[in-house]
């Protein structure tokens, strides 16, 4: 029996593995591509949820010019970066929410039997198309965005943005890993999966100032959906100077990514050798 915490194996173990990984994924994808209404509901799931956010933007914008200082252009940079972020979780590591589903079915014991990692079978579980409907409704709000936006958009700017949307989704990821961890040490905590999604969709696209200190300070140094959209997209915007504790947060959005994502792989790893004992 394996598990994620056991020794390194060899290359050609690794490129078994990584084959498997993509067959699994192949079957799952052509599943559901078999029946185009549950693959057109799937997307059009993803493009709805997202929609919802983006109109209750505008309906607060109907009544007011600017939110704390920020244009409505500047706060569909917020949105369409963390969005945008979200949809490439979902898309590569959006499997993680299915982890209750799966130890419910019995198929998380399958998983452990077989010779691929556990966390790698769990993302190629299954092909998560209501993502595509996420991406499409990012991209349509970020081309808006950047049609509102007076910002010039040099190279630096360019690659500053896309480190900021991969940020965005390590962190979304990282997150998701504490949260797996815990489901497989504690059930019954599945249901933080929809508290996490909720928040972000909720806080995470509007400028940290419009919230009270308590808050700017829980979504900074407690769980941090301030640096998958806000941080960033207030270096980009020329707010750098209006955020919260010090401007040098804008430039951490990677730092934060790489701890989040450690600190959930740890997480992950120690309550995954739990489960294995106690399971």
């Amino acid at each position: 029996m394996t598990s994620d915490t056991a020794a390194p194996p060899s290359a050609a173990h690794r490129v078994g593995r990584l084959r498997l990984a993509a067959v699994i994924m192949r079957a799952g994808l052509r599943s559901q591509l078999a029946n185009r209404a549950d693959f057109a509901m799937a997307v059009a799931n993803g493009v709805t949820f997202q929609i919802t956010v983006l109109l209750f933007a505008a309906v607060i914008f109907s009544r007011f010019p600017s939110l704390a200082g920020w244009d409505l252009g500047e706060i569909l940079l917020i949105s369409s970066i963390r969005m945008l972020g979200h949809g490439l979780y979902m898309l590569f590591f959006g499997n993680l929410g299915l982890i209750p589903h799966l130890l419910r079915e019995g198929r998380f014991e399958a998983f452990r039997t077989r010779p691929a990692p556990v966390l790698l079978q769990v993302f190629t579980y299954e092909a998560p198309i209501n993502a595509l409907g996420d991406l499409v409704v990012a991209g349509a709000s970020l081309g808006v965005c950047l049609s509102l936006l007076d910002v010039a958009w040099s190279p630096a700017a360019l690659g500053f943005l896309a480190v900021a949307v991969v940020a965005a989704t390590v962190i979304e990821l990282g997150l998701n890993l504490h949260i797996a961890g815990l489901v497989l040490r504690f059930r019954g905590s599945e249901s933080l999966f929809f508290w996490l999604d909720n928040t972000a969709g909720n806080f995470g696209n509007y400028p940290l100032s419009v919230f009270p200190v308590a808050l700017q300070g829980a979504f900074t140094f407690g769980v941090p959906i301030a640096f998958a959209g806000y941080y960033p997209a207030a270096w980009l915007t020329g707010h750098a100077d209006t955020v919260p504790v010090s401007p040098v947060l804008v430039y951490l959005s990677p730092l934060v990514a790489v701890v989040v994502l450690l600190s959930g792989l740890a997480l992950w790893r120690g309550c995954l050798a739990w489960y294995a004992r106690n399971g």
